[in-house]
């Protein structure tokens, strides 16, 4: 039995293959294999029905006579499902089911159509009615100047920005090269509240020619832009008529200066004697008198 099980290793090694055939006998029988060769041969067979090709069972067959038949056929179609599949088949199908419907034709409603976060209310409110309206003044205010000689007060323009969606008030001032002042955002965009503790400032405490108090400082107004005057006279409110803007005494003379360094300004007579008379002390020839007549009168008739 044992040269039987083992083969001519049996032979070869008679005593360490005696001592393990014994040690196997003497083991208890497995409950799937009762013989020495099932236990030596688990793991090397596969399992029962796979054979290692993975491939599916065809649903369909073709018969002579018959056709294609369907080797899984599964529940019968209802009448309904015959019905429709019989529908598609014309090309109208669409029209045809449309005009033989029976259902009561109800009107559009504008609900159906435009979505819900689009629809506009009956009454809008502030912030939907006037988004993106902003109402512009222009003014200014004074302010006294104490460490100038040539200037004892000084008027510093200001834009006034009332944003009508949610009534707040921001202010600007234009910024000046080389004035020397921080200007740019003068007020932040916020509720104001009035002086006297009444609510917030809004459009009717701006009238052109008027002045408005904020944080203690009197502004005066001179002017508007056209939607702000077109605002107030479609509600019937009179606005007053523009202001010409005032300028100080710095502000004239810097666009004095601004203009001559532009050269805006003409020669004065004294200047012209000035560079004749370098002329001839350079020894420079004098002008053609005659030459400088014909440039003169070039296409004038009398």
């Amino acid at each position: 039995l044992l040269i039987r099980l083992f083969g001519p290793r049996w032979r070869r090694e008679p005593r360490r293959n005696i001592a393990g055939a014994l040690d196997t006998l003497a083991m208890p029988a497995l409950a799937k294999s009762s013989s020495l060769p099932g236990i030596m041969m688990l793991g090397t067979n596969m399992p029962k029905g796979i054979d290692g090709s993975f491939a599916r069972k065809p649903s369909l067959t073709f018969r002579l006579g018959h056709g294609a038949v369907d080797l899984m056929p599964g529940p019968r179609p209802s009448a309904e499902t015959m019905r429709l599949a019989e529908q598609l088949r014309s090309p109208g199908w669409r029209q045809k089911a449309f005009r033989e419907d029976n259902r009561p034709k109800s009107a559009t409603k504008l609900e159906e159509v435009v979505p819900k976060n689009m629809l506009h209310p009956r009454v809008a409110p502030a912030w939907l009615k006037h988004d993106k309206q902003v109402l512009r003044f222009y003014g200014f205010f004074q302010e006294h100047v104490t460490d100038r000689a040539d200037e004892n007060c000084r008027y510093r323009q200001v834009l006034f920005m009332y944003y009508m969606e949610d009534g707040t008030l921001s202010m600007t001032e234009p910024k000046v090269e080389n004035s020397g002042i921080p200007q740019g955002m003068f007020l932040k965009r916020h509720r104001v509240p009035r002086p006297d503790g009444n609510g917030f400032v809004g459009p009717d405490d701006f009238r052109c020619g008027g002045e408005v108090s904020l944080y203690g400082r009197t502004y005066h107004v001179t002017g508007c832009d056209r939607f702000t005057r077109w605002f107030f006279e479609q509600n019937g409110i009179d606005i007053g008529e523009d202001e010409p803007s005032v300028q100080d005494r710095w502000q004239t003379n810097y666009k004095f200066q601004k203009t001559v360094e532009r050269g805006g300004l003409p020669v004065t007579g004294q200047a012209m004697d000035a560079k004749t008379y370098t002329k001839f002390i350079s020894g420079q020839p004098p002008a053609d008198q005659k030459f400088q007549q014909f440039l003169l009168n070039d296409r004038k008739v009398l």
